[in-house]
């Protein structure tokens, strides 16, 4: 299986505090009251994830093995785009699947709008949450992933909610605009410059109901967006200028949740 590299904001500082205790072990730096207090704060950090997942509802089979699938798969033969291949790290996993199921239950979704699709656990784990006749589409750029997806979402009973639209998601927002698509909830995870026009578009065209939410993944991007400015990827800046939009959109409230790589929640107030 690949190993994964530290990717949220919590698995870098526990990778960091690894390395930083391995170096001053081996330089014998500093007294060991400082070395044990590095000790337990990087514990805390390892240790929290771990217990995180031991205390959610344990995920189905299908998930299960869809996470599986998904670390072992080769992702370097995709077709995405230069500014936004492929990694086994985009998987969502088992937490936020959680979450996002939960969501999903508890606002009484029928029509969720997923855009990016990647491997299909998270558009999985929301349809396990609706009605037999709701319907999630989901939008992908990638044909491989979205080819992959499919083949998982065939292995499930709820795969058949799902309706998976290859191509770029801006186009794929003016054809469901024009076949008139209201949604109850969005969840957005695709490429990070995109985000504000993605949000943007769905707002001045009125496709999500009123008091309809919105899941935003990776609103922490590894800390980015709050480090200085030279810490800062094409994609922690744009995630920065999309929370500051956010915060001051008056059509939406929203909270900003610690879970992996950040999620926000934001529902359509007016």
């Amino acid at each position: 299986m690949t190993k994964l590299k530290p990717v949220t904001p919590l698995s870098i500082i526990a990778s960091n505090l690894e390395k930083a205790l391995i170096s001053i072990e081996s330089k014998d730096l500093i007294d060991a009251e400082t070395k044990e207090l590095l000790k337990t704060t990087k514990e805390l950090a390892t240790r929290l994830e771990p217990y995180l997942i031991e205390n959610a509802t344990p995920e189905e089979n299908i998930l299960r093995n869809l996470a599986k699938v998904t670390l072992e798969h080769d992702w370097r033969g995709s077709d995405s785009s230069q500014m936004n291949s492929l990694e086994p790290e985009m998987l969502s996993g088992h937490v936020e699947g959680m979450f996002l199921r939960q969501i999903v239950a508890l606002s009484n979704c029928k029509n969720i709008l997923e855009i990016g699709l990647f491997s299909g656990y998270s558009a999985l784990a929301m349809a396990q949450a609706l009605p037999k006749e709701g319907r999630l589409v989901a939008c992908e750029i990638d044909a491989h992933a979205a080819k992959f997806a499919r083949s998982q979402f065939a292995k499930s009973d709820h795969g058949s909610k799902i309706e998976v639209i290859v191509g770029d998601a801006s186009e794929t927002l003016k054809t469901l605009r024009q076949d008139k698509h209201v949604f109850d909830l969005v969840f957005l995870d695709a490429d990070k410059v995109g985000y504000k026009g993605y949000f943007e578009f769905l707002l001045e065209n009125n496709m999500v109901k009123q008091g309809g939410i919105f899941l935003v993944d990776n609103t922490l991007l590894q800390g980015e967006p709050y480090l200085n400015e030279e810490h800062r990827s094409q994609g922690g800046e744009a995630i920065r200028l999309f929370n500051e939009y956010l915060s001051r959109e008056p059509r939406i409230e929203q909270v900003l949740i610690p879970i992996r790589d950040g999620v926000t929640l934001a529902r359509l107030i007016a």
